[in-house]
């Protein structure tokens, strides 16, 4: 069996599996969600240590806090390659660092594009995050709400504003459930490649 033939064969497997029955599309998910979670972590810390280090900076204890606020980036990045890499698939090489001395974190680029990399990762984490919840959520929601609608003070299904009732309305909801469930998986990917070329372009 020849190379390329085996590589069509992968190809072909990976085309069959995706979707709802493909493993990577719920760790792909699961990457999309933390980001938001992680994000508002990272957004806050770092941008609380710049503004502290450029107020303090005319002092003897800005340029340190700056340079122990890169290492700390350097150090999440480390942490976030090894996130992309278990839930997306992608793997980075760490970047060099040259120099050992205290002051090279200020003149490496790998440091500061990390550091780029934990403020940007909010915005981005807010929007992958707040749609990948969001779908997956009315999608859940819509399939079941047959179930739960019964013991709900008002069984009525809501949807953009507009009230639908009735067996014909339950229906309806349900199959754009089951639309919007079958939907998710090519909006998870196309998110994920967001955050793929994120961790490639900052931290690689």
């Amino acid at each position: 069996m020849s190379t390329s033939t085996t590589a069509a064969e992968r190809v072909a497997v990976s085309r069959r599996s995706f979707g709802l029955t493909d493993p990577t599309t719920y760790r792909k998910s699961l990457h999309l969600l933390t980001d938001l979670v992680v994000g508002t972590a990272t957004f806050t810390v770092f941008i609380t240590m710049l503004a502290l280090s450029v107020s303090l900076a005319v002092t003897l204890v800005g340029i340190p806090l700056l340079v122990a606020t890169l290492l700390l980036a350097r150090g999440l990045g480390g942490l976030e390659r090894l996130r992309a890499r278990a839930l997306l698939g992608v793997d980075v090489a760490t970047p060099g660092h040259p120099g050992r001395r205290l002051w090279d974190p200020l003149r490496d680029g790998a440091d500061w594009r990390a550091l780029g990399y934990s403020i940007l990762l909010f915005p981005v984490g807010v929007v992958t995050g707040t749609v990948v919840l969001a779908g997956w959520g009315t999608a859940l929601a819509a399939i079941t709400h047959p179930v739960y609608a019964a013991f709900l003070d008002e069984p009525t299904a809501q949807v953009a504003g507009r009230t639908f009732d009735g067996p014909s309305a339950e229906v309806g909801v349900v199959v754009l459930g089951v639309a919007l469930l079958v939907v998710m998986p090519y909006v998870v990917r196309g998110l994920a490649r967001v955050d793929a070329a994120l961790v490639r372009r900052l931290l690689g």
